[in-house]
């Protein structure tokens, strides 16, 4: 059985209203589980995201010759992808410097542990956001600038300024990054 068919049976949710909910027509979804046609990326998204992960996206292309990697920014299964705590840290350095009007880096101590912690952010908004990729990054990057500079300089960073400070880091950590490195 199809995984969206038990999906569906399981929540008692009619094929009708589950299309409603991502978008899509009823003739679709019947052709989807009766895998005589594969959901374009960006359905195939919201039907993960509408499951709550039930129906994880490599069900949704099994026995196809696409894979769903076509979904930009999906991780599948709630999985982030994983972020390079180095560059992350050259990063952050690089924006608190920026931010504070120093020409000297924040510690390196303190680097490595907003980069930890932005990781770690980044992994549990996974869990609970639509955003990926860059826009993912630019989250979790707010709160941990806002603790630094609020360490460093002793006031509350304007929203406007976190804005532009997890934009900046997000653009240098992305400027050079590939899946290789």
């Amino acid at each position: 059985m199809h995984p969206l068919k038990r999906y569906l049976r399981e929540v008692d949710e009619s094929v009708r209203d589950f299309s409603d909910r991502v978008g899509a027509s009823r003739q679709t979804l019947y052709r989807i589980i009766g895998r005589r046609q594969t959901p374009k990326p960006a359905l195939a998204r919201r039907i993960v995201e509408a499951t709550g992960g039930a129906v994880p996206l490599h069900d949704l292309y099994q026995g196809s010759r696409q894979t769903g990697g076509e979904v930009i920014g999906y991780c599948g299964g709630g999985e982030a992808m994983e972020l390079n705590r180095d560059r992350l840290k050259q990063s952050i350095a690089a924006v608190v410097s920026h931010m504070v009007s120093e020409d000297t880096p924040p510690p390196d101590e303190l680097a490595d542990i907003a980069a930890e912690a932005v990781i770690h952010t980044y992994t549990a908004l996974s869990k609970v956001t639509t955003r990926q990729g860059r826009d993912r990054l630019c989250q979790a990057l707010r709160p941990v600038l806002e603790e630094i500079l609020r360490e460093i300089s002793d006031a509350d960073p304007a929203p406007s300024t976190l804005h532009r400070g997890a934009r900046l880091a997000t653009q240098l950590y992305y400027q050079s990054w590939s899946p290789d490195r």
